[in-house]
């Protein structure tokens, strides 16, 4: 099975996320200047806001979340 590299970075960024937020869905997935920006819709304590959590391309390591 061969699995998209999208598909790796918003499983990489929801697991990310739910150590501390309930995920509503996954808006968006980009790359800019080689490093992947996921923005994700959480919820939290009844507030709703958009993470983004950004990847390295190389590593796959999380770089930051804002």
């Amino acid at each position: 099975m061969i699995v998209s590299m999208d598909a790796k970075v918003k499983e990489t960024a929801v697991n990310f996320l739910s150590q501390n937020y309930s995920i509503i869905k996954v808006s968006n997935v980009s790359m800019k200047h080689q490093i992947w920006v996921v923005d994700v819709l959480v919820s939290a304590f009844g507030n709703v806001v958009t993470k983004k959590v950004r990847i390295s391309n190389k590593t796959g390591n999380i770089l930051h979340s804002k």
